[in-house]
């Protein structure tokens, strides 16, 4: 038939039909397709790519799949990290049960339903209807276009196009089967329409762990303690990160407290300062302590000074004095050395060097899990404290209780030298309150703050009489929230809408049938030991084995699924 339609194209009719032959061919492969994972097949052979539910899924359907999907222009890194072969995998099992559920229930694609679409150049790729103007020169079919098109970009003969094309027509009728059995109730069409159009004005504060993994210090007992506890935990650490820890070069574990001169003439009542640190420290107390008061670099002074393991050439010395740092004797403070405009005090505690073992290492590791852990607690509780202080004062905004870290004034160092008096810390102070702005339900997405399915539900059942909520862990802060402003969808809206809203209810709702149903039937197919997957097709052009790969476990995404 393709032959004939060939040799006889110079007929207007004989080009519309051809046209649509055409379109079929571009239906099995659009863009849209949730085809199979690789792009390696020939046009020649019939090797598998899957085998779901008895039909096989060639390496040719694959291959065209991929390929309009931009699969094919795309490097192997970036479609890897995408995980992009795999997703067309997933999408042609999914049309695959559809099409043979379609057969079930006794559908049938014939030609004229194929020519009825492609007359109009519009062409079906796994539920997304398209035009496809390519195929045609001067608003009429070309043979030759088709050809090229077919041959050299997709790699399928026209003849293969058409049986990937009914197979993804008789997926569509399943689909819109499926469409027209969806109802949606009064109850739900305004529950839709409030979620939609309900919007709230937020006043957040924020408490990030990372934030208080400087005051998170654990003790020697406690890293022991922690250690003896999860060596296990520690070991299978140390083996993913062993190759940083081979030729190490000389490295000191050395603390920093900075100290800023007022202006250049003050230099000398700096050194003073410095002079009364080292001596508070020669007699006793701890540097750690005295970074965390006394240092004018405020991310130091968060860390008590711990500025971890450090190498030559890292500290913004001159060479001299960075080489006295590192050469320091463990446990005396050196300094004070010019950093800059500022002056610095170093306490070196350790020093290490070549390929280290886990015994070498251990502690660093534990102290590290122990500093997350710590502050994720403290930025807990810093958030219950916010609440708290919030709580007790409901005649005033977050703003107002919260406008973020006083700056400290740079005139109150006295000229005798002595440390300037530190205020006294205020719990919950060191958060800045900020405002989402008017927003309207989008998922478990909140505005400004983050995805939490359980934050989402929360800040839209806040009244002005009941207006705080949290705290609540948001990747991996801790947020307090304040309700500002509420408004409120207009029941006359509804009314207004309502044919629309019904549309829309019931295409969200068809697309969670759909979901449900491609994953359900995926799983029992899978279980009776009818899908396989062909898993060379999946190996990208890196070099690598292809990476791990189960079907009917992946996110199924519905916007392929418009009405056709």
């Amino acid at each position: 038939m393709l032959e004939q339609m060939r040799k006889s194209s110079q007929s207007l009719l004989i080009y519309i039909l051809f046209g649509i032959v055409i379109a079929v061919f571009i239906i099995s492969f659009g863009p849209q397709s949730r085809g199979g994972g690789g792009c390696e097949g020939a046009m020649g052979g019939d090797e598998s790519a899957a085998h779901v539910g008895g039909q096989t899924v060639s390496t040719q359907a694959y291959t065209y799949a991929f390929r309009l999907m931009g699969g094919g222009n795309q490097p192997a890194q970036f479609l890897k990290l995408r995980r992009f072969k795999e997703a067309v995998m997933d999408r042609l099992i999914e049309r695959e049960l559809l099409a043979n559920e379609a057969e079930r229930l006794g559908f049938d694609v014939g030609e004229e339903d194929v020519n009825k679409m492609l007359v109009e150049a519009k062409i079906v790729g796994l539920g997304i209807q398209r035009s496809v103007p390519r195929i045609q020169k001067d608003g009429v079919f070309n043979y030759d276009q088709f050809k090229n098109f077919a041959l050299y970009d997709l790699g399928l003969t026209p003849e293969r196009f058409v049986q990937q094309q009914r197979r993804e027509l008789l997926a569509s009728a399943v689909r819109d089967f499926m469409r027209a059995s969806v109802r949606v109730s009064p109850d739900e069409i305004k529950t839709a329409f409030e979620a939609k159009n309900r919007q709230v004005n937020l006043e957040y504060v924020r408490f990030p762990s990372r934030k208080y993994e400087g005051e998170a210090e654990p003790t020697a007992d406690e890293l022991a303690a922690y250690v003896k506890a999860n060596e296990a935990k520690l070991k299978e650490t140390f083996e993913q990160r062993k190759a940083i820890y081979a030729d190490v070069p000389q490295e000191a574990r050395l603390r920093e407290l900075v100290l800023h001169p007022t202006t250049p003439a003050d230099e000398a009542n700096t050194r003073k300062r410095a002079d009364i640190i080292i001596g508070r420290v020669n007699k006793g107390e701890s540097f750690g302590k005295l970074a965390r008061e006394l240092s004018d670099d405020e991310e130091g002074r968060s860390k008590g000074g711990d500025l971890g393991w450090k190498r030559k050439g890292t500290l913004g010395l001159s060479d001299a004095d960075d080489a006295a740092v590192l050469e320091a004797k463990p446990g005396v403070v050196v300094g004070p050395y010019k950093k800059g405009d500022n002056l610095a005090l170093y306490l070196l505690s350790g020093t290490r060097k070549g390929t280290l073992a886990f015994d070498a290492v251990k502690s660093d590791l534990a102290e590290e899990r122990l500093r997350q852990d710590k502050a994720v607690t403290i930025a807990k509780q810093r958030a219950e404290q916010a609440l708290a202080l919030a709580k007790a004062a409901p005649d005033k905004t977050l703003k107002q209780l919260f406008p973020g870290p006083a700056t400290e004034s740079t005139d109150t160092k006295p000229a005798d030298g002595k440390p300037p008096a530190k205020p006294a810390a205020k719990p919950a102070v060191d958060a800045r309150a900020e405002e989402t702005g008017l927003f309207s339900r989008r998922g478990s997405i909140v505005e400004q703050i983050g995805d939490s399915p359980a934050l989402a539900k929360a800040v839209f059942d806040l009244k002005p009489e009941a207006p705080l909520a949290g705290p609540v862990e948001v990747a991996g802060s801790f947020v307090v929230v304040r309700l500002k402003e509420r408004k409120d969808p207009d029941p006359k809206e509804l009314e207004a809408k309502k044919a629309d809203l019904q549309r829309d209810a019931e295409l969200v709702k068809w697309n969670e049938v759909m979901t449900n149903w491609v994953k359900a039937r995926c799983q029992e197919e899978k279980a009776a030991g009818r899908i396989t997957v062909n898993r060379s097709v999946l190996k990208y052009d890196d070099g690598q084995a292809p990476v791990p790969y189960e079907p009917c476990v992946g996110d199924q995404d519905g916007q392929h699924r418009s009405p056709s």
